[in-house]
């Protein structure tokens, strides 16, 4: 059995990317999480300490999209390790941020980052960067 933990098309206004304009106006973002665990003990007690809490979820991700940054891919990183940290139980983490309308010249809805990464990809990755 696979059991996750979905929020999906969650909205910030933040102020990530390269160019100046993107630091100091910003723009919108939408952001799609799946977080993979065995809630089996939540299904059948109906305990919240059961589970891994979608609301504390939305403000790791929401305290991280605080912040200036250059590329997406970083903010990814950062959601990603926070969330780690707060639930080392956590087996699995998909991750998609959504530039919303990206400075280019484009008829474009967005440019998105997509990524799906295991506990041991994750480590293996940690290590491998120090």
């Amino acid at each position: 059995m696979t059991t996750k933990i979905c929020l999906k098309n969650i909205k910030f206004h933040s102020y990530i990317g390269c160019f100046e304009e993107e630091k100091l106006i910003g723009q919108l973002f939408s952001i799609n999480i799946n977080i993979t665990h065995n809630l089996s003990t939540a299904m059948l007690t109906d305990n919240i300490n059961d589970t891994i809490n979608y609301q504390n979820i939305y403000l790791i991700i929401a305290e991280v999209m605080k912040d200036k940054y250059n590329l997406i891919e970083h903010v990814a990183y950062k959601i990603i390790d926070e969330l780690w940290l707060a639930y080392p139980q956590i087996e699995n983490i998909e991750l998609e941020i959504n530039k919303l309308n990206p400075p280019i010249k484009a008829d474009i809805e967005s440019a998105a980052f997509y990524i799906s990464i295991n506990k041991h990809e994750w480590t293996s990755m940690q290590s491998e960067n120090k």
